[in-house]
């Protein structure tokens, strides 16, 4: 198991699929809002403005979770360099 890999990495690791989780599924709620019957998200107004908001941010945290256990498995993977 590569431990380095994980001490240095994992912040990086994590703040990737985190802006990419966030880039994603705005998108998806912004695509999705222009449909007649959207099929993601429920169309957005004043009531459930905060719900989709904090669906966009926990979904994206769950993204960054799962790219840091990706990290993990490549961890156990790879060799450390001595």
């Amino acid at each position: 198991m590569n431990i380095k890999l994980i001490r240095e990495k994992w912040i990086s690791f994590y703040k990737r699929g985190f802006i990419t989780g966030l880039i994603v599924i705005s998108f998806m709620c912004i695509i999705d809002q222009t449909l007649i019957s959207p099929l993601f998200f429920n169309k957005i107004s004043s009531e459930n403005f905060l719900l989709t908001i904090t669906f966009i941010f926990f979904g994206s945290i769950f993204c960054g979770i799962i790219n840091f256990i990706l990290l993990i498995i490549l961890s156990f993977i790879t060799i450390p360099k001595k």
